[in-house]
């Protein structure tokens, strides 16, 4: 599938704009769970997840050097302002986590050379609400630039508000399972339950919708909605488990974590399926 790539991308990069978002809230409400040291793995992580989505994302393109070109289109390609507000998002979540670093650890000996400017950011009053409000609003942004990349006039089963719908339900429970698994967990599990429970139940609506606008198209991908459903049920009844015994299982979340994962990669293989060629 040519499309691969490309769903991939969005999948990792609606997962580490959860992350982010679901973090610096945290950071924001005060979260009693929300210590500097989560976030800072929630944070560490979404790179490491946005890394991997770049990368996939320039294969789309033939040979990975050319992503470079998507330069030329800032500011009138929606998808080449997806890939910059991406590389954005990235950009602020890796100086947040390098001036985190300093923060939790003052007297650390590595990175001489901007330790002294962490030092300094530091003492700015209200620097990390600021920054978590920098990243809220950039990770927002970024779903929405993915939304006007699908959006087509010319492409009636995807200029939908299901469209727009699905980036940031994804985003709510890719992000809040991940969040739970690595400590967030009261925030991080009603992000996950919020962003499960809207995929389910918007699902039938959604598919009734393609059906009217192409039966054919729609029928092809009941496998892939329905697979994709599934997966989130065995999730939800997963976390469901671990906060009824009150216990947050580190294997339970990752393997919760895992089929909401492959759920979203379901969901959207079937949502590339759906394009078709206007007449």
């Amino acid at each position: 599938m040519h499309e691969l790539p490309l769903v991939f991308f969005t999948v990792f990069g609606q997962l580490s704009a959860g992350m982010v978002l679901l973090s610096s809230l945290s950071c924001l409400m005060n979260c009693s769970q929300a210590n500097p040291i989560i976030r800072q793995k929630i944070n560490l992580l979404a790179l490491v997840f946005m890394a991997i989505g770049m990368l996939l994302a320039s294969f789309h393109l033939g040979h990975p050097l050319r992503a470079l070109n998507v330069i030329y289109g800032i500011g009138r390609s929606p998808m080449s302002n997806e890939i910059f507000t991406f590389g954005v998002v990235f950009g602020v979540t890796f100086a947040s986590v390098l001036i985190h670093y300093f923060s939790l650890n003052p007297d650390s000996q590595k990175l001489k050379l901007i330790k002294p400017l962490c030092l300094k950011i530091n003492r700015l009053p209200y620097i990390n609400q600021l920054i978590a409000i920098i990243l809220i609003l950039l990770s927002l942004v970024f779903v929405w630039t993915i939304v006007l990349t699908y959006m087509l006039p010319t492409v009636k089963t995807w200029d939908t508000n299901y469209t727009a719908i699905q980036m940031y339900t994804a985003m709510l429970a890719l992000g809040g399972i991940a969040s739970a698994m690595l400590g967030l967990y009261r925030l991080g599990n009603a992000a996950f339950l919020i962003g499960s429970l809207l995929i389910i139940l918007l699902k039938i609506p959604y598919y009734n919708l393609m059906t009217t606008i192409s039966p054919e198209l729609a029928c092809a991908q009941a496998s892939w909605m329905i697979a994709e459903c599934m997966l989130i049920i065995v999730a939800l009844l997963l976390v469901a488990f671990n906060i009824y015994r009150a216990k947050h299982n580190a294997i339970i979340y990752l393997t919760a974590f895992a089929c909401v994962f492959i759920a979203e990669v379901c969901g959207r293989i079937a949502f590339y399926n759906l394009w078709m060629i206007p007449l």
